[in-house]
């Protein structure tokens, strides 16, 4: 699922949509919580050193650099969005943003993990399998929110 093919009914969704309900959207959190928990777990098993060229082995810490910034950030997210009240269309937009974010270096990992080393090709597997399950379900959610806004918009202008 691109999520770019989402964003002009995500924007739409933030700006027209009335709050978004905290119940339907929990299940969703405690599985992104929990793919962040397992990519933290995996992380320090990644061994840079094991990829082929110097290039790659630089890439490789950089990306798992800014892969744990990403990670404290959707976790932050994820805390903020629990604690709102009432939160809104746009809340749950900003934190699939934070979460995409996270899965989109993740992906960045994936693009050659070949030239990672054999010790780190099923780490970055099983990590990019872990959030591609969740970013699936999470653009789903937000998919559905999207139909929802529509559905009701439409009720209420006939």
């Amino acid at each position: 699922m691109k999520a770019r093919r989402l964003f002009p009914g995500l924007l739409a969704l933030a700006i027209a949509a009335p709050a978004y309900g905290q119940a339907s959207v929990d299940p969703l959190l405690n599985a992104a919580s929990q793919a962040l928990d397992h990519y933290e777990q995996i992380a320090p098993r990644i061994r840079c050193q094991d990829a082929t060229t110097r290039e790659f082995r630089d890439s490789c810490k950089i990306a798992l650099e800014g892969l744990e910034e990403r990670v404290q950030e959707a976790k932050a997210q994820i805390a903020h969005y629990r604690q709102l009240p009432n939160p809104k269309a746009v809340d749950l937009f900003d934190t699939y943003e934070m979460f995409r974010r996270v899965m989109d270096g993740v992906e960045n990992l994936n693009c050659a993990p070949e030239s990672y080393g054999e010790h780190n090709r099923p780490l970055l597997a099983e990590a990019y399998n872990t959030f591609v399950k969740v970013t699936g379900w999470f653009g789903g959610v937000v998919h559905q929110s999207i139909r929802d806004a529509e559905n009701r918009s439409e009720r209420s202008a006939n």
